[in-house]
């Protein structure tokens, strides 16, 4: 990985008005809480100069970054601006991706590379691309790996968004994303291959949650109570409401990680403790999950789906 500047540029937050025979109890109301094709090079080989000098990542970043990203013998791995190979290759070689792709616009370092991988004997198992990583098919990758320079990195946020599954994992070397703030920052303290230390930041690109949900929970047999959730989104910050018997609840702590959603409300009803905990998973435009519903000594968990009624827009 080097630093190079590519040219080419809930929720079933239910927190929903039911009796509390939702907890087997009376009549009085409680507020409970696809594989995409192997890229190919471009068919032109005239090489275009970068405006960056090639600048080779520190072994220590390298390793750290693969750390930070959990890489394993699951994952496929993809180095916007590869350079000499090294983090493919290391990815391949010592944490077992299945597979790893380099991209990188210089010729020579897309032969270095494969001299490289040839050496450490995971030839079979890495290709290098010599093309625009604008027009690269990431839809493969679950793993993305950058050490580009600011505005390039904003430049390729929306394709990053847009084209990379929910749940894919992003690891970037010095360089954030602007306003989409990462979910972790590593420093690696300075070295004997770096004079500096080196921030890395990690994100993990989220589903796009943003909308109404309508949604229908039964708490006895042939009683059951409708919904809305309404959710507004900044990346993977979450904000929500639901509305139920004409009323709107704020939905708290909510956690969005990849196509994961959960949230938790704790409150006091009637003078006892009520709880409620979500956990579900994003499927295009339903949401399914579990809510695990608690008051005083009654508990019970209940199935939810919702199915979102407004149209999901591109970041």
């Amino acid at each position: 990985m080097v630093l190079r500047k590519q040219i080419g540029l809930g929720v079933m937050g239910a927190v929903v008005s039911l009796s509390l025979a939702f907890l087997g109890g009376s009549e009085r109301t409680a507020t409970i809480a696809q594989t995409a094709p192997t890229p190919t090079p471009t068919e032109n080989p005239i090489p275009i100069k970068p405006d960056v000098p090639y600048v080779p990542t520190p072994e220590t970043v390298v390793t750290e970054m693969l750390k930070l990203a959990g890489v394993s013998r699951e994952d496929v791995v993809y180095d916007l601006g590869s350079g000499d190979g090294r983090l493919v290759v290391t990815a391949v070689k010592d944490y077992g991706a299945r597979r790893g792709v380099g991209v990188d616009i210089n010729p020579g370092l897309v032969r270095l590379s494969n001299e490289n991988a040839q050496k450490a004997g995971v030839s079979d198992r890495v290709q290098f691309l010599q093309q625009d990583l604008f027009q690269t098919n990431l839809r493969d990758a679950s793993v993305v790996t950058l050490y580009l320079l600011p505005e390039i990195n904003l430049k390729l946020r929306p394709k990053l968004l847009n084209d990379l599954r929910p749940g894919t994992r992003l690891v970037s070397h010095a360089f954030t994303m602007g306003d989409w703030k990462p979910d972790k920052t590593v420093t690696v303290p300075a070295s004997a291959g770096s004079s500096l230390p080196r921030n890395i930041y990690y994100w993990v690109v989220p589903e796009r949650v943003a909308g109404d949900w309508q949604g229908r929970v039964e708490f006895a047999p042939g009683r059951s109570q409708p919904y809305t959730l309404r959710f507004t989104q900044q990346f993977q910050q979450v904000k929500g409401d639901a509305i139920a018997d004409g009323k709107k609840y704020s939905i708290p702590n909510i956690t969005l990680t990849g196509d994961q959603l959960s949230f938790s409300r704790a409150e006091k009803i009637q003078g006892q403790q009520g709880a409620i905990q979500f956990k579900g998973r994003i499927e295009g435009d339903t949401l399914k999950g579990t809510a695990s519903v608690k008051w005083g000594p009654l508990a019970r968990n209940f199935p939810i789906v919702a199915k979102r009624s407004t149209q999901a827009t591109k970041w």
